[in-house]
């Protein structure tokens, strides 16, 4: 959910420009870095700096390198009526991490030949009376280039009048359809909505006959051992528990506690709750391909749609991309999350296999708190995240 500021971070840090900073290409690389005891405690104090700047009551990060023992810290309070500290196992909203769970059961169903689905089926199929329902493919509902508008401010209004409401599908599906459309012909841009998803959630159920919620199930959580993560539009977590605290709504306090309110308005957009070890586990499995085919995982990173601004950074089909200005290499897949008072994100790094994931508990008014923690301790990691981008298999075109 975002506010005009957070449609703008949102859109900005779902490909994990916090780490980014292309790497020269180079004939020889460096032997690699380590993450020994001298930059544990660079990243420990990079941390407190970066947690100091980000306001969040508390946060807890992590990253997993083959060949290297985790890193993994916190700091603050899950709870800021008993001081309760952060913990590892607790579980949180993730928000639109949710989009890249979402589009991988989409890609694995189009994979299943029994299904009859494909990139190139166009929204009418489903959803007719949709605003240019006959020219939208489910590929440009996925890279987020349909042109579909973002409700934005709207949403946030919603959630502020009724926090604990959960508006069906449909109702989701009718706002994104009545607001305004981008200023581009579906496939010719890119503008972040969770209407996109939405409408790909829909289809998931209409195409299968069974729930969004049991496909997440069935084809995520459980076969990849996620014990602690659930498609929850409802917004309830589970013991133990990190609260939220968000800046969205001065007229409920500001901050309001949000522990309890419902992610109804972000549904297949952003309904998931998790915690760090299993974003570990789903970085990892989303850059092996999570069940996809070979095909529709190398399209993940080719079929892309261009955001606009500095650098070489892409929306595939279900994820960010961060891409080495000078080969096209993918340097990262991430999503980041924002649902009132909390915020979160994972990447995953090709070159090297390895996991980045961080949790807060704040939105500070623009649901992009976390990324100040991750700009924070970035510098430090990216030698160990990314090495010889310009020898990845397979470079985006």
């Amino acid at each position: 959910m975002r506010n005009s500021k957070w449609a703008a971070a949102t859109a900005a840090a779902v490909t994990a420009l916090v780490l980014s900073g292309c790497a020269p290409e180079i004939d020889d690389p460096p032997l690699p870095a380590r993450l020994d005891s001298g930059l544990r405690e660079q990243l420990e104090t990079a941390l407190d700096e970066g947690f100091a700047a980000s306001g969040m009551p508390g946060v807890i990060v992590g990253v997993w390198i083959p060949g290297e023992e985790e890193w993994v810290s916190m700091r603050g309070v899950a709870d800021v009526e008993t001081d309760e500290p952060m913990a590892r196992g607790n579980q949180q909203k993730i928000g639109s991490i949710t989009k890249t769970i979402v589009s991988t059961v989409m890609l694995q169903v189009i994979g299943e030949p029994e299904f009859g689905v494909s990139l190139d089926d166009t929204l009418d199929r489903w959803y007719p009376e949709f605003p240019e329902a006959t020219n939208i493919t489910v590929r440009m509902l996925l890279n987020h280039s349909s042109g579909t508008g973002e409700a934005g401010r709207a949403q946030v209004d919603r959630i502020c009048s009724a926090p604990h409401a959960v508006p069906t599908p449909d109702e989701l599906i009718a706002v994104g359809a009545a607001t305004p459309r981008a200023d581009f012909a579906p496939g010719a841009g890119f503008e972040y909505a969770n209407t996109n998803y939405f409408l790909l959630g829909g289809i998931l159920e209409q195409v299968t006959g069974d729930a969004l919620g049991t496909l997440v199930h069935d084809r995520i959580t459980e076969p990849f051992g996620m014990e602690r993560s659930r498609f929850a539009p409802d917004g309830q977590v589970t013991a133990p528990l990190t609260h939220g605290y968000s800046d969205f709504c001065p007229e409920l306090g500001e901050p309001a506690d949000t522990v309890d309110w419902s992610n109804g308005e972000s549904w297949a957009g952003g309904g998931m709750v998790s915690t760090l070890d299993d974003l570990r586990t789903w970085g990892e499995a989303l850059g092996d391909g999570a069940g996809v085919t070979s095909e529709l995982q190398a399209a993940r990173y080719t079929d892309v749609a261009v955001i606009p601004g500095p650098g070489r950074n892409a929306y595939g089909l279900g994820a960010g991309l961060e891409l080495d200005v000078a080969t096209g290499c993918v340097l990262s897949v991430s999503h980041a999350g924002a649902e009132p008072g909390y915020g979160s994100n994972v990447a995953f790094y090709p070159s090297t296999q390895a996991v980045f994931a961080v949790l807060g508990n704040g939105d500070g008014g623009t649901g992009d708190a976390t990324a100040e923690v991750s700009k924070a301790v970035g510098a430090l990691l990216r030698p160990l995240l990314v090495v010889s981008p310009h020898r990845c298999e397979a470079p985006w075109g």
